[in-house]
């Protein structure tokens, strides 16, 4: 007995015809016949009887045809199961994240791929309006943001991932790096460079409004280009204090951060969102807590 036997078993009794049930299954009604007629041998019973207007199960054979419809949709079921499994194996995710982050992001996908060797993930890199914008329209499954504590749209679900506060970031060699901290008062003819991002713009529009010598070279959400105007041009930037542990080693170790006194309160977060409309799949929890795992080791410390 196997899957076809019972399978054109079921057909034949559908359509009250061998002829019928060959057409069905592209074979030969000697093929259909013989098939169940070794069906019969192995029961050691009669399943239809044969008549010039067609074919009728017999008692038995209505016994027969019942499980043996039990038995196909159990297959039918096990095989969707099986389909299901594979497919959440074979799972693809859509990640939309602003550029600073995109080392950490990289990291925490080869461990996801140590468990998920088959996984697909899609990064996409933007500034904050286009993460957003990313998993608003459902272009990814979430978004890897920094955004201050007080700002948060309800369109999103937010999970904090790290937070820090702002500082001001120079080189090894600025005189600033000696202030415990920074007020607008102690800046004069710097050099800012900024990554694109509201909040960063209008924190760098404050530090400078104390002096007109002060002016914005570069804005931009390449933080390579960001780091060497810092490291190679004497420039300085905003960011929050978490974002050097994204940073290639070359550049940390080159790198002062000083706190920002009139912005000590106003904590940044790097943070996931994702869309309140839609459920979060398992395998976007994982890379989750994954990247938790690896953002808050990093920075020594970690959320309530």
């Amino acid at each position: 007995m196997n899957i076809s036997q019972l399978q054109y078993l079921i057909s034949a009794a559908q359509w009250g015809s061998f002829t019928k049930a060959a057409s069905v299954h592209h074979l030969t009604v000697p093929t259909i016949s013989q098939s169940i007629k070794q069906l019969e041998d192995e029961l050691n019973t009669v399943i239809f009887y044969r008549t010039k207007k067609g074919v009728f199960p017999t008692a038995e054979g209505e016994l027969i045809l019942q499980h043996a419809a039990t038995v196909l949709k159990n297959i039918e079921y096990m095989q969707s199961a099986l389909l299901s499994l594979k497919e959440e194996s074979l799972e693809s995710i859509t990640i939309s994240t602003i550029p600073g982050f995109v080392p950490q992001v990289v990291q925490t996908m080869l461990e996801l791929l140590n468990t998920y060797p088959t996984l697909k993930v899609k990064m996409i890199e933007g500034d904050t309006q286009t993460v957003m914008k990313d998993v608003q329209e459902g272009y990814a499954n979430m978004g890897l943001l920094s955004y201050p504590k007080s700002q948060r749209n309800t369109l999103y679900d937010w999970l904090p991932i790290v937070e820090g506060n702002a500082v001001l970031i120079m080189n090894t060699r600025s005189s600033l790096r000696f202030f415990k901290t920074i007020s607008p008062e102690d800046l004069h003819n710097e050099v800012f460079v900024l990554y694109k991002d509201e909040h960063i713009e209008t924190i760098a529009h404050t530090l400078m409004s104390a002096n007109h010598t002060n002016r914005i070279a570069l804005i931009t959400n390449n933080m390579d280009a960001l780091c060497q105007m810092i490291v190679h041009g004497n420039a300085i930037t905003i960011a929050p204090d978490f974002i050097l542990n994204a940073l290639s080693s070359i550049y940390r170790e080159q790198l002062v951060t000083v706190p920002l006194q009139q912005f000590s309160t106003d904590k940044a977060v790097l943070g996931r969102i994702t869309r309140t409309d839609e459920p979060i799949s398992k395998m976007v929890e994982e890379f989750t807590t994954k990247l938790i795992n690896l953002v808050q080791n990093a920075k020594g410390s970690s959320l309530d």
